[in-house]
């Protein structure tokens, strides 16, 4: 599981990232201000830091110019509200790897991590394929193999695919599935997430897949066959 340090000091935002993150299977460490995350950061251990420019104390330009100094590598993905152009440039500069502006779509935040965690730990490279019960998902192609039966899924379909293939058997709740289909608060119509999943039960039925189980006020999750 990857280990995350988020430093963060607005209390709902850090609530929120820190949920996001474990739904995603991150261990997260939490920080409130800068002297605290630079001692976690030097003598903990951590794949990636997710670091706000305005915390107290310590600022995020100094925190990261002081982990280079002191030759800590992990990869730092600067998250706040200051957008100018001289601020992205002074947070690079400073040692940061990434630069995401709030307010972020969970979709991209995650996609910036996946990319920092693949650019610097091997470990953590996607394979390209995942397997469950009678199901090959394929990335590169997007194809799913059942049995014998290959479907070409469409861009929305394989992104259903790969989240309940990841998590068989755990509910998946309307806001996770929603967020990574359309990104947060984007304005969709309420059956639209329904439309999407029943379609693509009917292709897994059809081929002799298992079935995706709707939970009645909390999602939906992929059935182990028995």
């Amino acid at each position: 599981m990857p280990r995350i340090l988020l430093v963060e000091d607005d209390e709902p935002l850090q609530k929120a990232m820190r949920d996001m993150l474990g739904a995603e299977q991150y261990e997260t460490m939490v920080c409130s201000n800068g002297e605290d995350a630079l001692h976690q950061a030097l003598t903990g251990s951590y794949d990636l830091i997710l670091l706000d420019v305005m915390v107290p104390g310590l600022n995020g330009y100094e925190m990261a110019s002081v982990l280079r100094r002191h030759k800590i590598l992990t990869p730092i993905i600067m998250v706040t509200a200051k957008d100018r152009i001289d601020d992205r440039v002074r947070g690079l500069d400073a040692g940061a790897d990434d630069y995401l502006v709030k307010p972020f779509a969970s979709t991209e935040l995650f996609a910036r991590i996946r990319a920092q965690l693949r650019r610097t730990s091997p470990q953590f490279q996607e394979v390209d394929c995942l397997e469950f019960a009678n199901l090959t998902y394929r990335f590169s192609t997007r194809e799913l193999t059942i049995g014998q039966e290959t479907l070409r899924l469409s861009p929305k379909e394989a992104i259903l695919v790969e989240l309940f293939m990841r998590y068989p058997e755990m509910v998946l709740t309307r806001h996770q599935l929603m967020d990574r289909l359309w990104g947060d608060g984007s304005d969709i119509l309420d059956n639209a997430l329904e439309v999407h999943v029943s379609k693509l039960r009917k292709r897994l039925i059809a081929a002799g897949g298992p079935d995706i189980v709707a939970v009645r006020g909390l999602g939906y999750r992929l059935d182990v066959p028995r």
